[in-house]
């Protein structure tokens, strides 16, 4: 490993993954005015992965995996270098969903450690871009199920009807904690942000019959949460700034996402705690950033950069008339980061919660009961 005193990151473009799927579509390339392949149904293109290369500076080439085995305190930050073993934790994507996806489940750490191999489960959210009329998805159960119910419906093609049905509108936040029976409808274009993790169990595809796409019921029904949830869409929490706005999308000890409208400039501080990641959903920017020496990154639309945690600070501008817009990812101190500074602004406790997903799932929710009073 390379002496970590040494090195001096700073903000990564990264390549990015362009995945076929049977239900994707071309609105990506539309939405974002990005250069995909126009002949083939594009359904995710994943832009942050541990396997994407940087594409930007003297560290051009190397994959992020390479840099988090190589420098995980300067990238990761103090809060998540610490193990024996680091990984990069999380997977952002975007997608085009223009037919239903496939009923899914995905399981928590535990199961995928002990059943998988894997180092991570999947939580993930979903911020929406794009809706056509009509458009819903699949989120829980519609009323209490057992395993034999569920089993009766997959094998009588009426799971669809045991499902709670979500209609959906650009600027919808929808939580996913692991165990949530789910399945993205057609007519959406979104931004997923999700642990590291490809674990997908499929309960149910439409009767799609494809050898590629092997379903996994009894490992969907070992991790799957068969009550129904109280609500399926988070209520972002938006505070104003000097030269713009952040809103709070959702948190759990895993991630957080903020959707942040830059006016003029916002700063910002991983301050060696944790990395930021930044994907620009509309308009065009910078990053301007101190590390050795003074620097800056240009952003447009559909654009993404991992900002290491050693930039201690950095502006994100606007470089146009229209505002821009972008989510910042990070791995939160769900007290420091959330509660806290959402209390400071006058926000209850129980739309801080709300933001964890429904009370049994809120890791917030768990963290203020365990708080003494």
């Amino acid at each position: 490993m390379d002496d970590q005193g040494d090195i001096r990151l700073y903000p990564l473009k990264l390549s990015r993954l362009v995945l076929d799927k049977v239900w994707g579509g071309h609105k990506l390339a539309r939405t974002f005015q990005r250069d995909l392949p126009p002949d083939r149904p594009i359904g995710e293109v994943w832009v942050v992965w541990r396997d994407l290369a940087v594409e930007n500076g003297p560290l051009r080439g190397r994959t992020l995996h390479e840099l988090v085995r190589d420098y995980p305190l300067p990238l990761l930050g103090s809060r998540h270098a610490n193990t024996q073993d680091p990984e990069f934790p999380l997977l952002v994507k975007l997608i085009d969903a223009q037919a239903t996806l496939s009923v899914q489940v995905h399981p928590d750490d535990a199961y995928a450690q002990a059943h998988e191999g894997e180092p991570f489960g999947k939580v993930e959210m979903w911020y929406f871009l794009d809706a056509e009329p009509g458009a819903q998805l699949y989120h829980g159960a519609k009323q209490p199920l057992s395993r034999s119910d569920v089993m009766q419906a997959i094998e009588t093609g009426t799971l669809q009807e045991k499902l709670a049905h979500i209609a959906v509108s650009p600027g919808d936040v929808v939580f996913n904690p692991p165990g949530t029976i789910h399945a993205l409808g057609e007519g959406l274009v979104l931004y997923e942000l999700q642990q590291s993790s490809d674990l997908t169990y499929r309960l149910y595809d439409w009767d799609r019959r494809d050898p590629n796409r092997p379903l996994h019921i009894e490992k969907s029904l070992d991790v799957a949460d068969l009550e129904p949830y109280a609500h399926h869409k988070t209520i972002p929490v938006e505070i104003r700034e000097t030269g713009g706005s952040r809103a709070y999308l959702c948190a759990c000890r895993h991630f957080a996402a903020e959707l942040l409208a830059v006016h003029s400039h916002l700063p910002e501080q991983p301050a060696g705690l944790c990395f930021h990641i930044l994907t620009v959903l509309q308009g065009t920017g910078c990053v301007q950033y101190k590390a050795n020496r003074a620097g800056e990154v240009s952003l447009s639309c559909g654009e993404s950069l991992l900002v290491p945690a050693s930039v201690h600070e950095y502006e994100l501008h606007a470089t146009q008339e229209e505002p821009l817009v972008a989510i910042k990812a990070y791995v939160p101190d769900l007290l420091q980061d959330i509660v806290m500074p959402l209390r400071r602004q006058g926000v209850p406790d129980g739309t801080i919660v709300q933001l964890g997903g429904t009370p049994r799932h809120s890791d917030i929710g768990r963290l203020l009961d365990t708080k003494p009073k």
